[in-house]
């Protein structure tokens, strides 16, 4: 079984993903996103994987086409609305393929996953109504409109870096996540732990789905005939970027919260100020910050 056309399609892809701007010009740009204020000394469990459950779909083909940016941002927006929602969709990678221009993103040529989860945003169409065609023509195709777009439960894109940081995120959702994929390792894998990578800089995005105590565990989107079914493990506990960058920049969206109701809730009673529900603080906001980050953050206002 060729990998080759595969492989090769992921080593193209980040190096010079459009006229004029190199990986690393682009990776300066992932790191002025907002980066999520973690609690990195939460409980973590031993082990996760999201693929036991009902918010992860099949693993997908990206085919002859530079999408790979495309098919990372939209498996981490389909997991994400599925977690607040129970509803698991099957989006359009074609839509974001075709229609997503953020921070640079060029369709087969390359793009990048933390604009494209920004894009779906603004609105999805299901795949059923916008198929994915781009792995057989290797054309980014036209942007079309023509679909109804389902507004999904999700917040804005952040990222973060770090193994540590890629647990306790991981244990919340399945994130984007870039990876050094052009080399032997990587077209030649069947089964196992990779162990090693050249160290050359990313050049493919795909998604983690969990961690064991050794491993972590991708989904990668060149069809179930590569690989585990469709996914590799790399070796976990790897100082600097991870196994193959893996922990390099890490890209998700913020899980959104309801709006909290005009009643007293718990806190109050000791903050007069900013309160963040979830990390059970008080905030040194004023009043229109505290309701500014309230939809991405359930942050709510206890003073007068």
């Amino acid at each position: 079984m060729v990998f080759w056309p595969l492989v090769r399609v992921a080593h193209c892809e980040f190096k010079m993903f459009v006229e004029g701007v190199t990986l690393q010009e682009g990776l300066a740009s992932v790191r002025s996103l907002p980066s999520a204020d973690l609690n990195m000394t939460s409980a973590k469990a031993a082990s996760v994987d999201w693929t036991t459950g009902k918010c992860v779909n099949p693993v997908r083909n990206q085919g002859q086409c530079g999408s790979c940016w495309a098919f990372s941002a939209v498996s981490a927006a389909e997991s994400a609305h599925c977690i607040v929602t129970r509803e698991l969709l099957d989006l359009s990678e074609q839509q974001v393929t075709s229609c997503s221009t953020n921070g640079g993103s060029v369709g087969c040529r390359g793009g990048w996953p933390f604009a494209a989860i920004t894009y779906t945003t603004q609105g999805m169409c299901l795949e059923k109504d916008y198929p994915y065609t781009s792995g057989k023509t290797s054309q980014t195709g036209t942007c079309t409109n023509t679909c109804t777009k389902k507004k999904l439960k999700i917040g804005a894109a952040y990222q973060v870096a770090g193994e540590a940081a890629l647990d306790t995120i991981l244990n919340t959702q399945p994130v984007s996540v870039l990876v050094e994929a052009g080399n032997s390792a990587w077209m030649n894998y069947r089964s196992g732990v990779i162990t090693q990578c050249p160290g050359s800089p990313s050049d493919h995005a795909v998604i983690a789905v969990g961690y064991d105590g050794t491993t972590y565990k991708i989904r990668n989107s060149w069809g179930t005939s590569w690989g585990e079914a469709g996914y590799i493990r790399l070796k976990r506990g790897v100082k600097g970027l991870g196994m193959c960058n893996v922990a390099e920049v890490v890209s998700f969206p913020q899980i959104s919260k309801p709006n909290p109701k005009p009643t007293v809730h718990p806190g109050c009673a000791t903050c007069s100020e900013c309160y963040f529900a979830s990390a059970r603080k008080c905030l040194n906001y004023d009043k229109d910050d505290c309701a500014y980050y309230n939809k991405n953050y359930g942050l709510f206002w206890c003073g007068k």
